[in-house]
């Protein structure tokens, strides 16, 4: 009975099992990971709060209707009260035809738009790319545990014929610490590369929004799945299709109408109005006017040329030009990085493959030295340990195969961010903004 008890116990106490998920392809995962993403919903909110201040910012060159009741009365020559005539309803229409220093208000808050739609894309595609890039380093972190796992079956081997052979007087307790020695690091290499993989686990789990410790899968291998950058006018195509390059061109653009907007000398304030007012008898105008009229109304222009300010309009268009330099500076700083950039990863995609195939012409190597030593071995002809050293060397060129893709899919990633094509490539263009 108490044996049972402490065995219901162990049960209860023990950590419950991780959970599972299907095999997650690369678009799923992306898919997943912009609907979760805190940093899309920071930069949504962004954009709609900018669109929405330009919105009105915008609204005061609109017509713009008011209806108002103001009850009172006046003894004499009416006065305003809270702006308006005392009436028992009236309504105001009012319309700004111009104004140069709201004009350029309106082209600064299109321009803040601007900037933050730039962040938006950035910002999705900077998430596509994180994430594509952990299921890459979870597939390679993959293949390392393999690689190190047949390295410690192959270290273990040889360490027992060791010890066998130092049993049998023909090897000393040196060369058996030795073998002992090179078993514990092949531990620990299979050691850091679980840890590599678990962590890396984590962090897609994370990315794409299910439970720590969640056990993922990848339903396609990244290398195969990820689509070859072109070669060809990467360096314009860059130019051309940046987020932030794109948004600072659209800002410098409303910047640069703002500040010649704020740089005339002749900026009249123009602005049309009509009003109406029902005005009883109760009211006690008809006591002081002769031709007193209980409906009232009145339509008429407006146009007031500023002349001194205080130098504020000064200030505004100084303002303005810069903000107008400062963007023209920083896209000037944006194109230099990205022609340095764009340099740097094609000269490191180049690398990638040259050091891809070299470690696949390794590995076929390998597999072809462990067969034949496989054949002699069955033929009795091969060393005591031909086996476990070509399976040594087997696993040292699948971990430098594991390494070498896993840099070439990122210097895929790369150029493809460059080239403004890493969002459309797995379907993030039109990602939806909630989680299904």
């Amino acid at each position: 009975m108490n044996e049972a008890l402490l065995l219901a116990l162990l049960i209860a106490a023990a950590p419950p099992e991780a959970p599972a998920v299907p095999p997650l392809t690369l678009r799923r995962a992306v898919e997943l990971a912009l609907a979760r993403s805190p940093e899309m919903a920071v930069s949504r909110a962004a954009v709609e709060e900018d669109a929405s201040g330009a919105r009105e910012v915008s609204s005061e060159s609109r017509p713009q209707l008011y209806l108002n009741s103001t009850p009172g009365y006046s003894t004499g020559l009416p006065l305003a009260v809270a702006g308006e005539v005392p009436s028992a309803a009236g309504a105001r229409l009012g319309w700004k035809l111009y104004d140069a220093r709201e004009k350029s208000e309106e082209l600064e808050a299109q321009a803040r738009v601007f900037d933050s739609e730039g962040a938006l894309a950035a910002a999705r595609a900077s998430i596509v790319r994180r994430t594509v890039s952990a299921c890459a380093k979870l597939s390679a972190d993959e293949a390392r545990v393999t690689s190190a796992r047949r390295a410690l079956e192959a270290r273990e081997a040889v360490a027992q014929r060791q010890k066998s052979l130092a049993r049998e007087g023909r090897l000393t307790e040196l060369d058996v610490e030795r073998a002992s020695l090179e078993e514990a690091r092949a531990r620990q290499r299979l050691y850091a590369a679980e840890s590599d993989r678990d962590l890396d686990g984590h962090e897609l789990a994370r990315l794409v929004g299910l439970p720590p410790g969640t056990i993922l899968s990848l339903a396609e291998d990244p290398s195969e799945s990820i689509p070859e950058p072109a070669g060809a006018d990467t360096l314009e195509t860059a130019l051309a299709r940046d987020p932030k390059l794109r948004a600072l061109a659209s800002e410098s653009a409303a910047l640069e109408e703002s500040a010649r907007l704020l740089g005339r000398a002749f900026q009249p304030v123009v602005h049309a109005e009509a009003r109406y007012a029902y005005v009883p008898r109760g009211f006690g105008y008809d006591k002081y006017y002769l031709s007193f009229q209980e409906n009232v109304a009145s339509v008429g222009v407006s146009v007031v040329l500023p002349i001194l300010t205080g130098g504020r309009e000064d200030a505004l268009a100084a303002r303005s030009r810069a903000r107008l330099e400062r963007i023209r500076a920083e896209r000037r700083l944006r194109e230099g990085d990205l022609d340095r950039e764009t340099r740097e990863a094609q000269a490191r995609l180049e690398a990638a493959r040259l050091e891809t195939g070299i470690a696949r012409r390794a590995v076929a190597l390998a597999e072809e030295s462990v067969a034949q030593a496989q054949a002699l071995s069955r033929e009795g002809r091969g060393e005591a340990d031909g086996i476990d050293q070509a399976e040594l060397a087997l696993a040292e060129a699948e971990t430098d195969l594991a390494r070498a893709r896993r840099d070439q899919i990122e210097a895929r990633l790369a150029l493809l961010d460059l080239r403004g094509e890493i969002s459309s490539a797995f379907g993030a263009e039109a990602a939806p903004a909630a989680a299904p």
